[in-house]
Order: structure tokens, then sequence, then C-alpha cells
């Protein structure tokens, strides 16, 4: 974990390359948990409805760019309360996790791992300054989505 944390710390490397590591660390956990999800509740993915072009584009879109806007006031209140970068992280994916499950209680198990690493990732690229930690985020989030909306795609 040491140096996952170390890796998501690390805003010296280009955007795209850190993304992409973000990314994997992102993804891989979230595919195991999201397998078990599935397995365990066959009937808990998120109520998408609407035409499949605007879940897509609100999937891979919309929700990476809002919530990562939105994801800067509750981090920017989290580390008034909260001392350590991982503890701000940690308590901004309950947060996020808990919204999601108002959707579906299950997709917040999803969405919280991902959601501490986009954490990790706004406050990492927060010191170098805000409009970076906003495009590194909702970029690594979109990719994170490219999955679920590839889904959605071939499903609809």
């Amino acid at each position: 974990m040491k140096r996952v944390l170390e890796l998501l710390r690390n805003t010296d490397r280009p955007l795209g390359s850190y993304v992409w590591r973000a990314w994997l660390i992102a993804m891989l956990p979230s595919l195991v948990v999201s397998a078990l999800v599935t397995f365990a509740l066959p009937d808990s993915a998120p109520p998408l409805k609407g035409p499949a072009v605007f879940i897509l584009v609100g999937v891979l879109f919309l929700s990476p760019w809002l919530e990562t806007l939105l994801m800067w006031p509750v981090l920017w209140l989290l580390k008034r309360c909260i001392g350590s970068m991982v503890g701000v992280a940690a308590a901004s994916a309950v947060f996020w996790g808990v919204l999601h499950s108002l959707a579906a209680p299950a997709w917040g198990l999803v969405v919280a791992w991902p959601f501490f690493v986009f954490s990790l990732c706004f406050l990492a690229w927060e010191k170098k300054s805000a409009g970076r930690a906003i495009v590194a985020t909702a970029v690594l989030h979109m990719c994170q989505n490219a999955l679920p909306a590839l889904a959605l795609a071939l499903a609809s």
C-alpha cells in the first residue's frame, strides 16, 4: 500500500503517465469488487435509464467533470477537519460511496476505491495547481468510467 500511495503522490511525471498508472491502481481492485458485488447481488446495478447516447455522454463526460468539480469543495472542507492526506481521501471515498449508494446500495461499495484514488489524485495535483488537479482527476475518472460505458453501449 505504501508503494501505491507513493505513486499517487508523485506528480513529477507527465500527466498522461500519471493518469495511466492511477487508472490501473483504481481499475484493477474496482473490477474485483464489482465482480464480487455482481455475483453476490445480481440485481445491484445502478438504475441508468434513458437513451443510450445520453447515458454514455453522462457516464463518460458529464459525471467525471461534475463530480470532480464537486469533489473540490468536499476535499477543501475535509482538509480542515482531517490532518492526513490518506485520511482526507478515505473520508472523501466514504462520502462519495454513500452518495452513490443512494441510487443503488451496492454501488457505493464499487465506487469507494476509485474515489479514494480520485481524491488522492486531486490532492496531489492540487499542490501544483487547482486546474491541474481538476484535469488530472476528471481524466482519470473518465478512464475509470470507460469500461462501464462500453458495457452499457454493448448492452443497448
